[in-house]
This record gives structure tokens, C-alpha cells and sequence, in this order.
């Protein structure tokens, strides 16, 4: 039997073998610090569970800087929480491809604007950016006012006692989700009712995001060994058959109303116009509809929840925000906000840039260099690197945003505060080739959702602001999540 001492030095030995072949990627490290970690595993040990992500990110920034060099496995990656760097990146044509980890998303989502890459991704935005045009968004109004008033009174039964709101503020973002881009109102499918699609939803993110941590879950064998397949298998098969129902429902209503006029940019028009023409495949149309419609209802979700929270942990801003709105609406109930009425809103834009900025929407994304790139520090950076933009600690960056930097203060976005910031110190969104495609969407939605909200309840939670514990999920998750009480304001 070989000694612990022999197979010791076998590791080391691959491990030296692999530097060695990939001695380019290792002259990184004589440029950025970062931990080296362990032979043939690198740090992929300190990423197993997702909880800990975040924590571990910005544990090593603090030790090494804002950017540093590190492996997960073989796969050598850069961590970046550097404005400029970000820039570079984000802005270079060697960068629109997303990183390795993202195909869990393709697996659990399809491949549609999310992850697709290159030549595919440039043709389908494209394409597929009229849907997200300001003509398009103004048709959405009456569908965010109108679900927005069902939910003031569904909110009306919920008051003074101390409850979670996440699920009903998802219920809410997938109807308006699946009417303005799929053109169908889900409220009467069983599925939707009785909560389980959300459930579905959900299964498949969390099981995408241990996936993206821990990459040999991308292997069916070892999902099912782990115990992971049956409901994330199950999941991804019943959302499937939900996204395919309302594309044949469309489908068979426009067939049914040749005579009545349509928008041809609302999004499934869109798709289903390119799948006639021959541009997009059957499968195009169902990843591109699932992708659009998981990613308009999951952040909306997230960030009206926030915003509400972090305003029920600091009432004083909660106050000014009610103050704002109570001048543009001085009654409560319902009442129609324009898109007029919503450009008024400034210090409503502030609170929800200050929600975004201390708890971003996605914390972390990824892109690879298809080719070497020169950043603007003078360092280039190799095809095939893996690179980590932490949006989530540059905007937490106390060397960005002062001593204050990880609290709520919506007055980080006054105009003189922002004179001296860089323009991707704050990327809720991202930016550059390849920012969100439905970013005004998620924007004006939230501040009809805000005003309407903010204007009839006030806001309490016991839970304090300093217990919050940050979980990486690809969208931004709490360990555990605050309890909201309603309060009627008149």
C-alpha cells in the first residue's frame, strides 16, 4: 500500500505538471495577488456551499485588493470589484461571453439572452430588443397599475402582524411578467394558485447555483449520487410545459384573430414572428420565453422586497419617500400612475439606486476572454480566463463610497455625491455590450409598485439591519428573511 507521503507528492507533481502547461495564466499571479490554494483543487473547496460565497469573496478582498488571481480546479479565474477594470471588461469585444459556470443555466433555463454566447447572443439582442423598446414599456402601464391595485387589496387583509411578503410580491411579478411578455394572465392555472410553480422556480435557481459552484453537479450521474436530480429534473419539466402552454395559447389566439390588430414588439409577438420567418427555432422561442419571463419576475420580486425592507429598517427615508409621493397623489387607495408621474419621482430613484447599490440585484457575474486583453493598468489578460466581476463588494467599497459604505443611505445618490464616482462604480444591471435588457422595465415597474405601496402602508420590521446575511443564489437571497408589518396610512 503507497504511503500518504507518495500520493503527497503525486499531487503536487500534477499540480506543478498543470502550472507549468498553463504557465500564461500563472504569470498572473506576478501581476494580481490571490490566494493559491490547494493542489488540483485550487479554492474550489471554500465555494461549496453558496451561503458561504459572498463571505469568502470579501474576505480575500480585504486581504488582497480589489482584484486578485486565484483557480477553481484547473480553471484559473480574476475576481474584480475595480471600477475601471470592470470597464475594461465589460466594454471590450474579447469579454461579451459569459463564463464557464453559466452553462447551469443553459441546463436549467435554456440558452437564451442570459447566457448565449457569441455570434448567437449579438443576433438575438438584436432581435429581441424592440420588446424592451420605450413605445412597448408606456403599453405596460395599465397592466403595472392594475395588478398593482389587486395587490393593495390583497395587502389590505395582511395589516399589523408581521409576515414574509417575498411569495406574494413573486405571484404578483409573475402575473405582470407573463401578461406583458407573453400576453397571457396566469392567475387561473392550477399551477399558479396553488403556489407550486413558484416552488418549480425555485428548485431550479437553487440547483443552478450549487451548480455553478460546484461544477461536477453539471453531471446528471452525480446530481442523482447527491441526491439533487428527481426534483430539479421535475422542476425544469413542469416549468418547461408552462412556458410551452402559453406560446401555443398565444399561438392559437392570434390564429383565431387574424382581423384584430397586434403589437407586433411585445416580446412573444416578437418570437413567434421570427419562428415563422424561419430565424428562431421552436427551441429558441421556448429558451428565450422562459429566460425573459424567469428574469422579469425573480428581481422585480426581489428588489420591491428590499426596498421595503430596508425602508422599514430606516423609517426617516421611508418618510421622506411617503412625503414625495403624497405630493403627487394626496389620496390614498388607487389612483393611475403615468409614466409623467413616475419622472417625478426623485427621491423615489434614489432609494431604489441605494436598494440596488447595497443589495445588488445579481451579485456576481461572469464572463471568459475569447481573446487576450489589455486592460488599462497595462496588464493583459489571456484568452481563456475566467473572470468574477463582484458587483456585490464594489458596491459595498468603503474606498467608493466612504466610511458608510455597507449601510443604507439613499443620499449616496445625490448628484453631489455621485460627481466624483466612476461610471461603473455602480452597475445594478451591469453594463457596457452586454447590460440588461429589461433594466427600464424593472425600473418603472418598481416605482408604480413603490407608490402605490408606500402611499397606503407604512413599513415595520423588528428584524435589525445588521443581522442581514447575504447568500449568493445568481439573484441576491438573505439567509433568512425579514418578517414586514402593515400599517394603513390615510
Amino acid at each position: 500500500m503507497f504511503s500518504l507521503s507518495f500520493w503527497i507528492t503525486i499531487l503536487l507533481c500534477l499540480w506543478i505538471y498543470l502550472l507549468w502547461t498553463r504557465r500564461k495564466f500563472y504569470l498572473l499571479t506576478l501581476k494580481f495577488p490571490g490566494p493559491f490554494g490547494y493542489p488540483i483543487i485550487g479554492m474550489a473547496h471554500k465555494l461549496l456551499h453558496r451561503e458561504d460565497v459572498l463571505s469568502e469573496f470579501g474576505y480575500y478582498i480585504k486581504q488582497y485588493g480589489p482584484t486578485l488571481f486565484s483557480w477553481l480546479g484547473p480553471i484559473p479565474f480574476l475576481i474584480v470589484s475595480d471600477p475601471q477594470l470592470t470597464q475594461d471588461i465589460l466594454t471590450s469585444p474579447h469579454c461579451v461571453n459569459k463564463g464557464l459556470i453559466y452553462k447551469a443555466v443553459d441546463d436549467g433555463a435554456g440558452k437564451g439572452l442570459f447566457s448565449q454566447s457569441d455570434p448567437t447572443w449579438s443576433i438575438h439582442r438584436k432581435l429581441l430588443n424592440p420588446a424592451f423598446g420605450h413605445k412597448v414599456l408606456l403599453s405596460f402601464l395599465p397592466v403595472f397599475n392594475s395588478e398593482t391595485a389587486a395587490l393593495l387589496n390583497v395587502l389590505k387583509g395582511m395589516e399589523n402582524e408581521e409576515k414574509d411578503f417575498t411569495q406574494v410580491l413573486q405571484s404578483f411579478t409573475l402575473r405582470i411578467a407573463t401578461q406583458t411578455t407573453m400576453g397571457s394572465d396566469v392567475k387561473d392555472e392550477e399551477c399558479f394558485k396553488n403556489n407550486i410553480l413558484l416552488q418549480r422556480y425555485q428548485c431550479v435557481q437553487e440547483t443552478m447555483t450549487d451548480m455553478c459552484f460546484s461544477p461536477w453537479l453539471n453531471n446528471r450521474i452525480l446530481r442523482i449520487i447527491f441526491g439533487k436530480e428527481e426534483s430539479y429534473s421535475r422542476a425544469k419539466l413542469e416549468i418547461r410545459a408552462f412556458i410551452k402552454k402559453l406560446i401555443v395559447r398565444k399561438l392559437n389566439e392570434d390564429s383565431a384573430n387574424t382581423a384584430l390588430p397586434k403589437d407586433k414588439n411585445i416580446f412573444l409577438n416578437l418570437a413567434t414572428d421570427l419562428l415563422k420567418r424561419g430565424i428562431f427555432s421552436w427551441k429558441n422561442v421556448e429558451d428565450e420565453s422562459n429566460v425573459i419571463v424567469f428574469g422579469a419576475f425573480e428581481t422585480t420580486a426581489n428588489t420591491l422586497y428590499y426596498s421595503l425592507m430596508l425602508l422599514a429598517m430606516f423609517p426617516d427615508y421611508q418618510e421622506k419617500a411617503f412625503e414625495e409621493i403624497k405630493t403627487i397623489f394626496p389620496n390614498p387607495g388607487d389612483f393611475e400612475v403615468s409614466y409623467a408621474d413616475t419622472k417625478q419621482m426623485i427621491y423615489m430613484d434614489m432609494i431604489l439606486n441605494e436598494s440596488m447599490r447595497v443589495m445588488s440585484p445579481v451579485p456576481l457575474v461572469s464572463r471568459q476572454t475569447s481573446q487576450d486583453l489589455k486592460l488599462s493598468n497595462g496588464v493583459t489578460i489571456p484568452k481563456g480566463i475566467q473572470i468574477a466581476l463582484d458587483i456585490f463588494h464594489m458596491h459595498r467599497s468603503k474606498s467608493i463610497w466612504g466610511p458608510e459604505a455597507e449601510t443604507f443611505n439613499p443620499d449616496n445618490f445625490l448628484p453631489t455625491n455621485l460627481e466624483d464616482k466612476h461610471p461603473y462604480a455602480y452597475i445594478p444591471f451591469t453594463k457596457g455590450i452586454r447590460n440588461c435588457i429589461g433594466w427600464r422595465y424593472a425600473l418603472i415597474s418598481a416605482k408604480v409598485t413603490l407608490a402605490k405601496l408606500l402611499r397606503n402602508f407604512k413599513f415595520t420590521t423588528s428584524f435589525p439591519f445588521e443581522d442581514l446575511v447575504f447568500v449568493e443564489d445568481i439573484t441576491i437571497k438573505l439567509e433568512k428573511a425579514p418578517l414586514l408589518k402593515l400599517q394603513r396610512r390615510n
